[in-house]
């Protein structure tokens, strides 16, 4: 196990963050629906970063058993914290998706949430298979996005951001920290693993989100500010994590220099959207789920 992820790939409250907004309490009754949650069920979460479906889920069905697993200590440490400040009975463990530590047959669902890239798929898939109940189901969640570019937050003006911006995260890319190992990165191959290793019934469905539309009526001020604030969260940890990985990219009143002027123009953002002005700018994620049952 180790912290590798959460300090140079997605901080713990940078994924909190964008999760929340996905997992909301709004819509937690619909993401149970379409994976089939039942209260009482024994759950896995493979992956779990911090902890928060894990968390919205158990708010939902509060006689679930559930677990999050995930192979960060730092992910884990955050969940089990978080969960003990909302009071909830979630247990979290440092894992590795590959060998998972709990015991056959223990689980009647396993899901995952933008993991399986990143792990052998092989391994993936048959470990899932084995912790599962007869009759259990594995549910692979993956963000489709074809066409769109992922990160909107990444400035593209030219301007003295942008230009500290790509300045460190040049030098951020030759460190061997920001090499990122992928396997199978194509969500419709997915689907013949889980039948290779034995599921049946394989399935899959689909469910949008809005992940940004702060302008519009039916959008809380709370929401809206947490929309906005999500991307100067991505930004901000972007720099952080690129700075650690290539210190001597900045100086040291360069790399404030640019934090500042990130926050400069996330406050403006907010003040705009306070103001009443209309950009009428939104932004739409499909999340992809196939499952299939052992």
């Amino acid at each position: 196990m180790n912290s590798y992820w959460s300090q140079y790939v997605q901080k713990t409250e940078e994924l909190y963050l964008s999760r929340a907004l996905k997992f909301h309490r709004g819509n937690i009754d619909k993401w149970a629906s379409i994976m089939q949650l039942c209260d009482g069920m024994k759950i896995l979460e493979v992956g779990c970063a911090g902890g928060l479906l894990c968390h919205r889920l158990k708010e939902h069905l509060p006689n679930a058993k559930i677990t999050g697993v995930d192979f960060d200590v730092g992910h884990i440490d955050f969940a089990k914290k978080k969960a003990k400040e909302l009071n909830l009975q979630c247990d979290f463990v440092a894992g590795d998706a590959a060998q998972l530590p709990f015991e056959d047959n223990s689980f009647d669902i396993c899901y995952s949430h933008t993991v399986m890239n990143f792990c052998d798929p092989e391994k993936f898939v048959r470990e899932q298979y084995r912790v599962l109940k007869p009759g259990g189901k594995m549910i692979v969640m993956d963000v489709y996005a074809r066409g769109f570019k992922p990160e909107e937050w990444v400035p593209t003006e030219n301007c003295e951001e942008k230009e500290l911006f790509d300045k460190v995260w040049v030098a951020a890319s030759e460190s061997p920290n920001s090499q990122i190992k992928r396997y199978e990165d194509r969500t419709e191959k997915y689907s013949s693993y889980l039948a290779a290793q034995g599921f049946c019934h394989i399935s899959i469905d689909t469910m949008s989100t809005v992940k940004y539309a702060p302008d519009f009526d039916n959008v809380d001020a709370e929401t809206a500010r947490a929309q906005i604030n999500d991307d100067r969260m991505s930004e901000l940890s972007s720099v952080e994590k690129a700075y650690k990985m290539a210190p001597k990219a900045l100086s040291k009143s360069e790399y404030q220099s640019l934090m500042d002027m990130i926050n400069r123009r996330y406050d403006k953002e907010i003040k705009r959207y306070e103001s009443g002005e209309k950009k009428w700018e939104f932004r739409i994620v499909t999340t992809v789920l196939i499952s299939g049952t052992k």
